[in-house]
């Protein structure tokens, strides 16, 4: 069995692992410093880039997104295998920036839990609320490495399909035998249990720090993901309990209004797609599901002029509008409302799921204007709560994952076709499309990743 060699060292306050370097080939670095103090772990918790970071590259490959045919050309290979769902993504000489920056953060996580209690000059409160914070972030980390890289969690199989490595340990020489989809899963939920079980804080100063409502809302997605809907709920009703603000875009002059993620009421836990991926074209049918009244058509979109390279059409308008770290696809408030929405209109009780619904669409519509819709079965207010989520998330890729999971319920599978430069492409219901290859180079280097 072949290692990876994954060596960090820390030169403090200045974090001296490039984020351009494929992590495989990181070296050790002269007049290093071990962490020591209470601070120094600090400090590597608040890495806000490194921290924060969380992929994106299925943003490519969702319904979400289609390239006009004059864009097309003037996309990269990336771009074009990502779009049209191939085997294999990356050139020999590219490395896959989701996958470094998630494992970065893993890595920064392990460091942490392996060694802020042990650390110096810091109080146990100090200490724990750090440590506590670690588990929610790797905890994060793995559930979009899992659902990137990884196929659908299937309730009704024993989800033993391989995955990803779980790297649980801050060591330099890792092994990177994929766990199954199970594994997984059962360790983001342990880590998730054990931020709590270490009284992670309620309320944390800014909303890129992990927090208890934090925990139960990434709970609640982890859940929905897995098919656990009282679970999921149950864990969604928890966060709207501690935070259930939204924004009314009724009282926002212009999209430029649109509070910084930073101090965006909704925003429960930030976390950020890689800047790279800003800008995607969104798709007409998308678009056109937008009624006339609804006022995230131009708060969450804007024109394709907007970007580079320009596009006729429309693109995520908000990292645009507010001057943002980029796309926020942390946990929010409106995604715990439609959760709730969700799991009531798939345990039979449509009343609840319109009315959290509905909590939603009250604030997104013109003012006097009607918003309100009904359902007299639970099909139809889960038909309701799913389109509702497309256009809440436009452009953040969550369309990703739920043509995943709903891919495996025969009344939601859908094929999709889509023209790249001539070519017509097609992703199947639960075809390999779905689960991004880990990029040959890491295979090449570590061939149990192959296996």
């Amino acid at each position: 069995m072949k290692f990876l060699k994954f060596t960090l060292y820390i030169f403090l306050p200045v974090l001296l692992l490039n984020s351009c370097r494929d992590y495989v080939e990181v070296e050790p670095v002269g007049n290093n410093r071990i962490l020591k103090y209470t601070s120094d772990y600090r400090g590597l918790a608040n890495n806000y880039n490194d921290m924060t970071s969380s992929g994106g590259i299925y943003l490519l490959s969702n319904a979400d997104a289609e390239f006009p045919t004059t864009y097309q050309n003037g996309v990269s290979t990336i771009w074009g295998n990502s779009y049209t769902w191939q085997d294999r993504i990356y050139d020999p000489s590219q490395g896959d920036a989701d996958w470094i920056g998630l494992y970065k953060a893993v890595y920064y996580s392990n460091v942490i839990l392996n060694g802020v209690m042990g650390s110096e000059k810091g109080t146990d409160a100090e200490k724990k609320e750090i440590y506590a914070e670690a588990f929610v972030h790797r905890a994060f980390a793995y559930l979009q490495l899992v659902n990137t890289y990884g196929p659908q969690f299937d309730p009704a199989s024993a989800n033993s399909e391989k995955a990803v490595p779980l790297l649980l340990k801050p060591e330099l020489f890792s092994s990177l035998e994929r766990s199954t989809v199970g594994q997984v899963y059962d360790q983001i939920i342990s880590d998730l249990k054990d931020a709590l079980a270490n009284d992670i804080q309620d309320s944390p100063q800014f909303n890129v720090l992990p927090s208890k409502r934090a925990v139960y809302a990434l709970l609640a997605r982890t859940y929905l993901y897995m098919g656990s809907y009282q679970l999921s709920l149950d864990n969604a009703e928890k966060a709207l309990a501690m935070q259930n603000g939204l924004i009314d875009l009724n009282s926002l002059a212009t999209g430029f209004s649109y509070p910084v993620l930073i101090q965006n009421p909704e925003v429960i836990f930030s976390k950020t797609l890689l800047n790279g991926y800003v800008g995607i074209p969104l798709s007409n049918d998308l678009l056109n599901s937008f009624e006339t009244n609804d006022l995230r058509y131009n708060f969450y979109t804007m024109a394709g002029t907007n970007f580079f390279p320009t596009y006729t059409g429309r693109g995520f308008g908000i990292p645009r509008y507010s001057q943002t770290t980029g796309i926020n696809v942390g946990v929010s408030v409106p995604e715990m409302y439609l959760i709730a929405a969700e799991c009531y209109a798939r345990l039979g009780q449509t009343q609840k799921a319109i009315d959290n619904l509905n909590i939603v669409r009250a604030k997104r519509y013109k003012s006097g204007q009607t918003y309100q819709v009904s359902a007299s079965i639970s099909k139809e207010a889960l038909d309701l709560v799913l389109v509702e989520r497309q256009k809440e998330f436009i452009g953040k890729g969550f369309r990703w994952f739920d043509q995943k999971r709903l891919n495996l319920d025969p009344a939601y599978q859908k094929t999709y076709t889509r023209v790249f430069k001539g070519q017509t492409y097609t992703l199947a219901p639960n075809s390999a499309g779905y689960v991004f290859p880990i990029n040959q180079n890491y295979i090449d280097l570590n061939p149990e990743l192959g296996k």
